[in-house]
């Protein structure tokens, strides 16, 4: 029993000197750069973390095989007003997209019916040529 709680309790410590080492170099790195980059460049930032903090870990005996950054929030919502005039730019293209398909739409039904009505008239025309040279 003694023997499982200190592996317990190493596992336990490896595991905050790695999160601490981690978070230590994210840190520094936010740092360096604006908070709309760290939220547009998730992935670049998460390797930067990952190449300066492995060398850290390794040195350690501890190999790092993948960091990856969940999710980046703040508490006054700033990063989520970042993507606001992207959503509403998407959005008022999708109004368009749609109003234009239902513009086509009724100028392709109407020109059917032109098509059709032309046809019907043409009919009744070489119909009534055609009584009129029977008699």
């Amino acid at each position: 029993k003694q023997w499982y709680q200190r592996r317990v309790r190493g596992a336990k410590q490896i595991n905050q000197i790695c999160s601490e080492t981690l978070e230590g170099h994210q840190r520094a790195i936010m740092g360096t750069m604006t908070v709309e980059d760290i939220y547009k460049n998730r992935a670049e930032f998460s390797e930067h973390v990952l190449t300066v903090a492995s060398t850290d870990l390794m040195s350690m005996g501890i190999r790092v095989i993948s960091y990856t950054i969940n999710e980046v929030t703040d508490e006054h919502n700033y990063l989520k007003s970042l993507g606001k005039p992207r959503t509403a730019e998407v959005k008022r293209d999708a109004d368009i997209g749609s109003a234009e398909a239902k513009r086509d739409a009724g100028i392709q039904e109407a020109e059917a019916q032109e098509r059709a009505m032309a046809a019907v008239f043409e009919n009744k025309i070489t119909t009534a040529i055609a009584e009129r040279d029977y008699m």
